[in-house]
């Protein structure tokens, strides 16, 4: 069943059964409160008929002719008081005697018999010389079922009241519906979405209106499916990329051992050795990409310590002195200004992205350049970046060059796998467009960011910040 019929339903059956103990309730409250109205007027009129009662008694001694009394009652009370007995003349009348015997009734159904003594209770006492001679009942102290302009009247507002409760019924019915359906209708949208998304199809979702949880929904949803279709893109070019990458070295190896096989290349160690060199490069390319799926899915393990990043920029600026020689670099290490920190993280990792970095800047920065490296602890200013919130935990180091820098629109992609700023080198002279993206990653998973940005020598800064020991 649907979520609207379902919404409905329960929308129904809580306003039905809200309005129905509310008629009962509502509906005992009034019959209560009437019949205790009807009952205070009765005692108002017995107590008049008990005083007539009472002077009858006193001149006649006894109740042998009670009911000639009541039927005279109306000229008793139009000598004595002035009034019409026209509205007292519908009121029933019983008087009953000290033993509890009914000996008179204005409907004369109850002479003779002896009456309840809850009902005697309600009645007005007859008091003759300070004696209780007997009991004066009126309408409802003698039958509690209401009689007359009573009955109807009750009847009445029973009536109303049942009337108004169908009416509140069906208006709320109607608006449970209409708020089901209006709350349900963009989860049907979500729904379909879904299912497209599901299928494969790409969906184009209008954004969530309001600020209720549905509307977070949608937008959540609106933004998980650009998500999707960003994953999807990457991942298309991601295989494509690897296909184009993986071609090169297939292509050479199989066009060599055809070769041999079909004579053309003679069978010998520099032909095998070329093979060899090529499969050494495939096999290279395929450990890279199994690594970085590696750190992407969360599985590279990090051995946490304190990494002092001083004597890891050291080591690496002596490393890679005799390659910066090579080209007539001027490749320094910049004093710090504070004692060596130290960064929460893996040394052989944190090595890795900080070779890679150093590397690449050595490649692109021309001959007669210069390469700097430098590290930063705390709020410590550096050129070029934002404050980060929370530095005064954190540390890093940096690498700059004079090289040609990289075009703003260039420095968002820089760090996805395969991508190289220029496409028309060969992977042997401008990478495979791999090394930032493992870099990223594994920055990524010590909880630090990396950025690039200008460098003050006019080339790219990139600029890594780790937590602090």
């Amino acid at each position: 069943m649907k979520l609207k019929y379902r919404l409905s339903f329960a929308f129904v059956a809580v306003v039905a059964l809200g309005a129905l103990m509310t008629f009962f309730l509502v509906q005992r409250t009034s019959e209560a409160a009437f019949r205790s109205y009807v009952f205070s007027g009765d005692s108002a009129k017995a107590r008049v008929y008990a005083s007539l009662a009472g002077d009858y008694y006193r001149e006649s001694r006894s109740w042998s002719d009670a009911q000639g009394f009541l039927r005279n009652l109306p000229l008793r009370i139009q000598g004595s008081t002035g009034s019409t007995f026209r509205d007292l003349l519908a009121d029933r009348i019983v008087i009953v005697d000290a033993n509890g015997v009914i000996v008179a009734d204005t409907a004369g159904e109850l002479v003779g018999t002896i009456h309840p003594h809850r009902h005697i209770a309600h009645g007005m006492p007859v008091i003759v010389d300070s004696r209780q001679e007997g009991t004066v009942l009126v309408g409802s102290m003698i039958d509690s079922a209401l009689t007359g302009e009573s009955a109807r009247y009750l009847a009445l507002i029973t009536a109303s009241l049942a009337l108004s409760t169908a009416l509140s019924v069906f208006a709320a019915i109607l608006l449970g519906i209409l708020l089901a359906t209006r709350m349900t209708k963009p989860l049907a949208g979500l729904a379909m979405a879904a299912s497209a998304v599901a299928s494969g199809s790409t969906v184009i979702l209008p954004p969530g209106k309001g600020d209720d949880e549905i509307a977070d929904l949608s937008r959540s949803f609106a933004v998980m499916v650009e998500s999707i279709k960003k994953l999807d893109e990457a991942k298309r070019q991601v295989v494509a990329d690897s296909a184009h990458e993986l071609r090169t070295p297939v292509t050479l190896i199989r066009g060599l051992i055809e070769g041999m096989m079909d004579g053309v290349y003679p069978l010998e160690m520099g032909t095998l050795a070329s093979v060899h060199e090529e499969t050494i490069r495939l096999s290279r390319l395929i450990d890279t990409l199994r690594e970085l799926e590696i750190i992407e899915s969360g599985e590279l393990r990090l051995e946490r310590d304190g990494v002092p990043l001083g004597e890891m920029l050291e080591r690496a600026a002596v490393l890679f002195a005799p390659q910066a020689a090579e080209k007539s670099i001027q490749l320094s290490l910049l004093p710090s200004r504070d004692l060596d920190c130290f960064a929460r993280g893996d040394r052989v990792r944190l090595d890795e992205v900080l070779y890679n970095l150093v590397s690449n800047a050595i490649k692109y920065t021309p001959s007669g350049g210069m390469v700097l490296l430098g590290r930063f602890a705390g709020e410590e200013a550096v050129a070029g970046e934002e404050a980060v919130a929370g530095a005064s935990k954190r540390c890093g180091f940096f690498v700059e060059d004079s090289g040609p820098g990289i075009a703003e629109n260039e420095r968002t992609r820089i760090f996805e796998r395969f991508y190289r700023i220029d496409k028309s080198r060969a992977t042997d002279s401008g990478g495979r467009g791999l090394g930032l993206a493992i870099a990223a990653e594994i920055v990524k998973a010590h909880g630090g960011s990396i950025a690039v940005g200008v460098s003050s020598l006019g080339g790219a800064r990139f600029t890594v910040m780790l937590p602090g020991a």
